[in-house]
């Protein structure tokens, strides 16, 4: 038998354990009830494990009405430290990002995330050759659009959002299988824009400002609803390791400026005024 002290020991580690699975946690996980199926696939694909927050409304809003929406996550965000977590780069941090990123998931309603792995930051590389993380992650994209067959795709434009490398890469690459006719001609490629008054008059995002995109190409905007925008809040406390709560509450300010009720979307290759992705 355990001595008294040595049982209070256990009882205080396995508090502190459950109190760091739970730390964001203001968020419910009760698993999301099954919905009729519309018969539509939505898939984004992004660089890390939060950047669906971006249009997360939007992916809520869809996964309501029935279609089946999933993430594609091209990084682990191993390098994505910050000082209130205390979780060193690496192994375990990527752990527990993987983790953020299936609550986010089960928060917004969608399809498990898909974690793709590659190396946070990693994307760029001179050795061996310059571009062989993005043919590897080309390759997996491919099949992955192959098995989910979706009818729309959202990623990154070419500014990032805010210039991360890694964004504008990601979406590089996405655009590139479009490009080489990898999927039907009838799937439709997105990239979420906001307007330059918007940016301009907004709070930064994480820290930082969007750059802005021509009203002229954003011919695709796609409403939502409160309950989605408040689904998506909840999604965002997913990401502790991110962001302490105050930052988050200051970046979900932003995005609730930045969106007033609706995203604007450029169509690759453009195409008329739309407004579903759908």
């Amino acid at each position: 038998m355990l001595h008294t002290e040595s049982r209070h020991g256990l009882v205080l580690v396995a508090a502190a354990l459950m109190s760091a699975s739970c730390r964001s946690q203001a968020v419910t996980t009760a698993a999301v009830p099954a919905r009729p199926s519309s018969g539509r696939t939505l898939v984004a694909v992004v660089a890390h494990p939060d950047d669906e927050t971006l249009v997360s409304p939007v992916l809520a809003r869809y996964a309501r009405e029935g279609a089946r929406v999933y993430v594609v996550v091209a990084t682990d965000g191993r390098k994505g430290t910050s000082r209130h977590a205390g979780i060193p780069a690496g192994d375990s941090l990527a752990k527990v990002r993987a983790g953020e990123a299936r609550c986010s998931a089960r928060q917004l309603g969608v399809q498990p995330p898909i974690l793709v792995g590659l190396e946070d930051a990693g994307l760029a590389v001179i050795r061996p050759w310059p571009g062989q993380p993005l043919d590897s992650l080309a390759k997996r994209l491919r099949s992955i659009f192959a098995e989910l067959h979706p009818d729309a795709v959202i990623t990154w434009g070419p500014e990032g959002g805010y210039g991360h490398a890694d964004h504008r890469l990601v979406g590089d690459v996405v655009t590139q299988l479009f490009q080489a006719g990898a999927l039907p001609s009838a799937t439709r490629l997105f990239y979420a824009g906001f307007t330059e008054d918007r940016v301009t008059s907004s709070p930064p995002w994480f820290g930082h400002y969007l750059y802005p995109t021509s009203a002229a190409l954003l011919t695709t905007t796609v409403t939502f609803e409160p309950g989605d925008q408040a689904v998506a809040r909840r999604a965002l406390g997913c990401h502790w390791s991110q962001a302490t709560p105050e930052q988050m509450d200051e970046s979900f300010a932003a995005l609730e400026h930045l969106w007033q009720g609706q995203i604007g979307f450029v169509q690759w290759r453009g195409g008329p005024t739309r407004s579903s992705l759908f």
